[in-house]
C-alpha cells in the first residue's frame, strides 16, 4: 500500500507537469534535490496523505509520515556506524501489526538513485548491497524499497531492469534468490518490480525489495546540466 502511494504521487507529479531544474538546486546533490521534491511536494502533502487514507489504505484512521536522511545504526564486527536512509516511512498501522515482534518503532526504508547511463546500475546495486550486508541494531522489515530516477528517455524501464539483473547475476557478494521481475503495484503504472535476496549475516534471512523505476526524462528541466 505504501509503494502504491509512492506511485500515486509520482503520477500526480506527471499530471502536474512538474519540472525540477538542477540549476535551482543550490548546494544540494542532484539525487537529494529530486528526492526532496518527491517527499516535500508530494509524499508529505496533506491532500495526498488524505488520498492514501481514503483510497489506498485498508484503514481510514491510518497516519503516514516521511523523513529524509534519517540515520539508523548498524554494527559490523562490533563497530557501530550510521546508515542514512534516503526516505524513511512510518505508518502507525504497520507499527501496531508488528508490536508483538519488536518494541522498536517500525520504519520502511526507501533508497533513491539517479540513472542516466548504463554505468549508473553499479550505483543502484550498491543500495542492494547495503540492504544485504548491514546488520541493523534496530528492527528491520523483511522488505525494502528502491526508487530509480531515470533521466534518459532512451532507457526504458525494461532496459534498466534487465541491466540491473545482468549486474546481479555476476555479483559475487549479493545472494539473489529472485531477480527483478515485474509486479503489479498500481493499475496505471507498469514499471514496478520485485526482487529477493539473502541477508549477508546470520541467520541469512531472505528479504524482498520493491523497485519503482520512474521515468524522470520529462521531469528534469532543460537547464539541468548547468
Amino acid at each position: 500500500m505504501v509503494m502504491k502511494y509512492v506511485v500515486h504521487c509520482y503520477l500526480e507529479m506527471k499530471k502536474d507537469k512538474k519540472v525540477y531544474d538542477f540549476s535551482e538546486r543550490g548546494k544540494l546533490q542532484k539525487e537529494d534535490f529530486l528526492r526532496n521534491g518527491l517527499v516535500d511536494d508530494y509524499l508529505a502533502q496533506r491532500k495526498n496523505k488524505e488520498y492514501y487514507k481514503n483510497n489506498i489504505s485498508d484503514n481510514p484512521n491510518v497516519e503516514i509520515y516521511f523523513q529524509k536522511e534519517e540515520n539508523q545504526p548498524y554494527s559490523i564486527d562490533n563497530v557501530l556506524a550510521d546508515d542514512f536512509i534516503d526516505i524513511s516511512i512510518k505508518e502507525n498501522r504497520l507499527s501496531d501489526i508488528l508490536s508483538g515482534e519488536t518494541s522498536d518503532e517500525i520504519k520502511f526504508a526507501i533508497e533513491c538513485k539517479r540513472i542516466k547511463k548504463a554505468s549508473d546500475y553499479d550505483e543502484y546495486i550498491k543500495d542492494i548491497q547495503k540492504f544485504s550486508d548491514r546488520p541493523f541494531t534496530t528492527y528491520r522489515l523483511p522488505f525494502e524499497g528502491q526508487i530509480a530516477f531515470i533521466e534518459e528517455a532512451k532507457l526504458a524501464h525494461k532496459i534498466v531492469s534487465a541491466g540491473i539483473n545482468k549486474k546481479l547475476q555476476s555479483h559475487t557478494t549479493i545472494t539473489t534468490t529472485n531477480y527483478l521481475s515485474s509486479t503489479g503495484i498500481h493499475e496505471q503504472f507498469d514499471s514496478s518490480y520485485l526482487s529477493k535476496h539473502k541477508r549477508g549475516y546470520k541467520p541469512k534471512k531472505v528479504f524482498s525489495i520493491f523497485h519503482l523505476l520512474f521515468d524522470y526524462s520529462s521531469i528534469i528541466g532543460t537547464l539541468s546540466e548547468l
